[in-house]
């Protein structure tokens, strides 16, 4: 099963960008969880900090987005912090299919050339989705037994 995810081209930092408290609190309920989470279940989570409205954690996931530091995984309707802390926008994702383990994968220039070249010549490529959905390695040998 192939599923797909929005690579776009966040600005790359060298220092840690300033962050609202409201995407300060998001940020670090992401991270804490290590794992997927829709915006409700985010809202969920930051209610007793304050945020108690999907525009407002909406508002503060696009602006992680941009800022490269939280990616959006389209298949799960999620959002995951950026393995990287905040990265360049070239990357793709392996998902477990049983456990929701996601693991990022940067891609090279090359790489995103390559699948941005992928587009017929009647559109002009200006993002490439792509995540990969398997079992990891903790979840197979339970599917095998």
């Amino acid at each position: 099963m192939l599923c797909y995810i929005i690579v776009m081209n966040a600005p790359h930092y060298d220092h840690a960008p300033k962050l609202s408290r409201n995407q300060s609190e998001i940020l670090a309920c992401l991270r804490k969880t290590g794992e997927p989470m829709s915006a409700y279940a985010i809202l969920d989570r930051v209610r007793k900090a304050g945020i108690s409205h999907p525009p407002t954690v909406y508002r503060a996931l696009n602006d992680l987005m941009q800022k490269g530091m939280v990616h959006r995984l389209q298949s799960r309707s999620a959002f995951v912090a950026c393995g990287h802390g905040a990265c360049d926008g070239k990357f793709a994702f392996a998902i477990c299919r049983a456990c929701d383990k996601v693991v990022e994968i940067s891609l090279s220039d090359e790489d995103q050339a390559t699948l941005l070249g992928l587009a017929p010549h009647e559109i002009t490529a200006e993002q490439v989705t792509v995540e990969i959905a398997g079992l990891c390695e903790d979840c197979r040998p339970a599917r095998q037994a």
